[in-house]
């Protein structure tokens, strides 16, 4: 048994029957105070393993309960999701966000944090990390919102937390791995009974195979899993990982940047290959392996697919955090300088004197700071392609059709779940974008866009997730 979903009006609860075929009856309990006893064999009716029952709660003296709790009426086992606070369905929503990735305004915009110059062109950070986080507000429905402090948390945090709050979310990203470091949040989600949503997130790997969590990060994720029906995860692949690490209520949910604009019935675009000009090809020069089995060749590739793709079009190269393309948006003599020398160190430029690259990174990059900057720019392209699923995702939620590189399980999970057509290095390397521009393929992402969409939503719903889609 467990709690699904729990609001000031109902609640909704999951109940297998026992090993002897018999239903185990629940004990409903509010504020800490016994309510009711319900006999499920009373009103499921049919032969089934198991069943969802919806639970009407009352208007208490104060109003509302402030926590809700479900027991196996026999054995007094208290069911996951006990003990927190429901979510009140007719108030503004105060909620609590695991790991921002920048500074939100106007209630549901992010841009970087603001900086002077010099610490803008030194600090690297994702880009795609923003875009996410953008996009998530986007779909959430709430009236105040603050970070989780989870490093140095005080005391009247904690408190505060746990008082003034509804509900707490994690922020999509890659967050599924063996060095994720979670500092003291465990800590904080145990003293604060609220409910957890985590919505497309996953986990990282340059190749298909198992990572084995730290008891840090299993501790988290069990929290997290006890907190909601589902966490929402990106693939396949980020799903099996969590399940390997014995946690089991996973949906496959894709990512919330592909539904930034909340239109369900949202037009891809598909032009003949003659009408398409304007092309964005998304740069990732990181070539760790944590992202790719073979850096070197990685980046081999990476160059020719971006030298081809600009013969072929008008290209405007997107670069999603790394300091050298900043060196050069931002227009820093001395930081280009250094990035020059660092180019040509690793074989990213032929030499100082490249003249097809430095042509491409003086007059044809394009950065931002803000993620509504990188909608507008989206709106004039006629393809997005590349090494970035957040240079291809959030372009594909302005009608543009999309195509990514696989090289990592990421991008392969997440073309996977949300029919994005996927192709391997060499093919944009050898042909540029008119060996991968698929208008069939294209057609059966814009076809099922709607279903992704409703998945999405449907399982927000079922979580209970306050939203706006």
């Amino acid at each position: 048994m467990k709690i699904l979903r729990a609001t000031t009006n109902e609640i909704v609860v999951s109940v297998t029957k026992r090993p002897d075929g018999g239903w185990p009856a629940l004990r409903l309990r509010l504020d800490g105070q016994d309510y009711a006893t319900i006999q499920p064999g009373a009103v499921i009716v049919g032969d089934v393993a198991g069943a969802e029952l919806t639970i009407p709660l009352p208007r208490l003296a104060d109003g509302r309960p402030r926590e809700v709790s479900v027991l196996d009426a026999e054995s007094g086992k208290v069911a996951p999701g006990s003990g927190l606070a429901p979510i009140a369905t007719e108030k503004k929503l105060r909620a609590l966000v695991i790991y921002p990735a920048g500074e939100v305004y106007e209630h549901d915009k992010v841009r970087w944090y603001r900086a002077p110059m010099e610490k803008l062109l030194s600090d690297y950070f994702n880009i795609g990390d923003m875009i996410v986080f953008d996009s998530t507000l986007k779909l959430l429905r709430y009236a105040h919102l603050e970070p989780m402090k989870i490093m140095n948390p005080t005391e009247a945090d904690i408190e505060r937390y746990a008082s003034e709050f509804d509900y707490v979310f994690v922020r999509g990203s890659n967050f599924i791995h063996e060095k994720m470091e979670w500092f003291r949040a465990v800590e904080v989600l145990e003293r604060v009974k609220l409910p957890v949503y985590a919505i497309g997130v996953g986990a990282q790997a340059s190749q298909n195979r198992a990572i084995e969590l730290p008891d840090a990060s299993k501790r988290f994720w069990q929290i997290v899993a006890d907190r909601c029906a589902a966490i929402g995860v990106r693939g396949a692949f980020s799903a099996e990982t969590l399940r390997h690490n014995g946690i089991r209520n996973v949906e496959v949910v894709g990512c919330p940047s592909i539904f930034r604009t909340r239109k369900r019935d949202l037009a891809i675009r598909i032009p003949d290959q003659r009408e398409i000009r304007k092309v964005a090809f998304s740069l990732r020069r990181e070539a760790d392996k944590s992202y790719t089995a073979d850096p070197e060749a990685y980046l081999r590739n990476q160059k020719a697919a971006l030298l081809k793709v600009d013969r072929q079009s008008e290209m405007v190269m997107s670069s999603h955090g790394e300091q050298e393309e900043k060196a050069f948006f931002l227009r820093d003599e001395k930081a280009m300088e250094k990035a020059v020398a660092e180019f040509v160190h690793t074989g990213w430029w032929s030499g100082a004197d490249d003249t097809a690259m430095r042509r491409i990174y003086e007059k044809q990059l394009f950065t931002f700071f803000d993620v509504e900057r990188y909608d507008a720019f989206a709106q004039g392209l006629d393809l997005a392609v590349g090494y970035r699923v957040h240079g291809v995702l959030p372009a594909v939620a302005q009608g543009v059709p999309g195509v990514l590189v696989a090289y990592d399980t990421r991008s392969q999970e997440l073309a996977e779940t949300l029919k994005i057509p996927v192709v391997p290095e060499s093919a944009l390397a050898e042909g540029g974008w008119r060996a991968v521009y698929q208008e069939a393929q294209l057609n059966t992402l814009a076809k099922s866009y709607a279903g992704s969409y409703d998945r999405m939503r449907d399982f927000l719903d079922r979580n209970g997730v306050p939203h706006r889609m």
